[in-house]
């Protein structure tokens, strides 16, 4: 009679270690698929497609450029005729300007490097007849000397100078004190030319320099 073996109570038998091993095996199987799955993922990028033979959708790299935009600019008309350097000027835009005094000095020297020497200062008043305040911040005044010449004067910033407010209501005025370099030859006339309005003409007194 044939007996049939029997393992022993207590111990795993051989079947059991082989049971072990097939699980072992599968766990760690699938331990490195997940870990080459996630790899691959990442590597793909947010976003990326996983279907086989999809090709991405490029992006455009070029752009169309705007057009500028159209500015208008602002044609300064000629200047005015020569008014008398003791009268006012015709209105511009409602402004009457007007010289209220004009004087030789000595200027200069006020900053630092800046030289000293004969210089004229001008005094020019202006009045807003009109019913609207005018806007009077980008209103200047140069001078040229030598008469026909029209030499070109430089000016001189001191303790004496001002300039207008920026804006002076209607009916209301104000005065401006201007200095300019202006060496003692040659002789000739003055020419004092005041800017108001960008887009209207300059004011021009003409008149023996002092």
């Amino acid at each position: 009679m044939t007996e049939t073996l029997k393992e022993p109570r207590g111990r795993m038998g051989w079947r059991g270690w082989a049971v072990v091993g097939v699980v072992a095996v599968l766990l760690i199987g699938g331990i490195i698929w997940g870990v080459l799955a996630n790899s691959a993922s990442n590597d793909a990028g947010p976003g990326a497609s996983t279907s086989p033979g999809a090709t991405p959708t490029p992006q455009p790299t070029e752009f169309e450029t705007p057009s500028p935009g159209a500015t208008d600019g602002v044609a300064k008309p000629d200047d005015g005729d020569g008014v008398p350097l003791d009268e006012p000027a015709p209105a511009v835009d409602g402004v009457v300007a007007e010289v209220t005094a004009i004087e030789a000095t000595t200027a200069g020297n006020d900053i630092p490097g800046e030289p000293s020497g004969p210089a004229i200062q001008v005094t020019v008043r202006l009045t807003n007849g009109s019913d609207e305040p005018v806007d009077t911040a980008g209103a200047n005044v140069t001078l040229t000397y030598g008469g026909d010449d029209r030499l070109p004067a430089a000016g001189v910033t001191g303790e004496g100078t001002t300039v207008w407010p920026e804006s002076i209501p209607a009916g209301g005025q104000a005065d401006a004190i201007f200095q300019f370099a202006v060496p003692s030859s040659p002789d000739g006339d003055v020419r004092v030319i005041v800017a108001i309005l960008a887009a209207a003409p300059n004011v021009v007194f003409v008149g023996p320099r002092p």
